[in-house]
């Protein structure tokens, strides 16, 4: 069984989405602490043509606080002025009327828990997508046991029973093959491959921006193709 571990990310990118078709199961690691001006809880689209943030604001947020103890704020007005938003600047888009209603039936629930309302949206969007990968919240099934690092990575991993580990490529610097070996667990990275579709970058050199932007200008069917389109490699 292939299982990957990642922090639960806002309307994350193409890449994301990638990781978890590789997978079978992706745990949620929702009890890590918050990070403070990262993708937990915001992400990009274009706006007349420049990246521009869509956040959800957080009571009390703190990078001494793990992510799930920290709650969205409940207020209809910034759901209001999000789509609206999102409306104004893809409303001409080929695919605008599936992406907008979805969108709305996303930021419904979007209230209380942090960590719920990021599971609920990555489920949605995966089942929109049609990505079948198992998503599990960290939290809920795996106990840290003042374990950290790749030690919690490790031992998630072994109660899952998984065979291999897969992991985004930004952690290459941060796991030991030989410790994940010594499990009986194959350590892999992925290569993400982002030029299966055209995509639209937060800057010259940033990252690609929202799968929502990605949904707005390409049928499901081809951000469906575009998230199998990855090579794995060892570590």
């Amino acid at each position: 069984m292939r299982l990957a571990i990642m922090q639960p990310y806002f309307l994350p990118y193409l890449g994301y989405f990638q990781l978890m078709s590789a997978v079978d199961k992706i745990a949620l690691l929702d009890d890590a602490n918050f990070i403070n001006g990262g993708w937990i809880n915001r992400n990009r689209i274009a706006v007349q043509g420049e990246p521009h943030w869509l956040t959800l604001p957080l009571a009390k947020a703190s990078q001494n606080r793990p992510i799930n103890e920290i709650e969205i704020v409940d207020d209809p007005m910034w759901k209001r002025k999000t789509i609206r938003t999102v409306e104004l600047n893809y409303q001409s888009a080929p695919f605008a009327g599936q992406i907008l209603p979805l969108l709305s039936e996303i930021l419904r629930e979007a209230r209380g828990s942090l960590s719920t309302f990021l599971f609920y949206q990555l489920r949605r969007l995966a089942d929109y997508i049609g990505i079948p990968t198992q998503i599990e919240q960290a939290s809920m099934r795996y106990p840290k046991d003042a374990l950290t690092g790749q030690r919690r990575i490790l031992d998630i991993c072994v109660r899952e029973g998984a065979s291999t580990y897969v992991n985004s490529p930004g952690g290459r610097s941060l796991y030991d093959a030989e410790l994940f070996a010594s499990a009986g667990i194959e350590l892999l990275f992925l290569d993400p491959n982002l030029s299966a579709l055209t995509l639209r970058h937060s800057g010259q050199e940033g990252p690609c921006l929202s799968i929502l932007d990605l949904l707005m200008f390409n049928p499901v069917t081809a951000v469906r193709e575009a998230t199998e389109m990855f090579r794995l490699s060892p570590g």
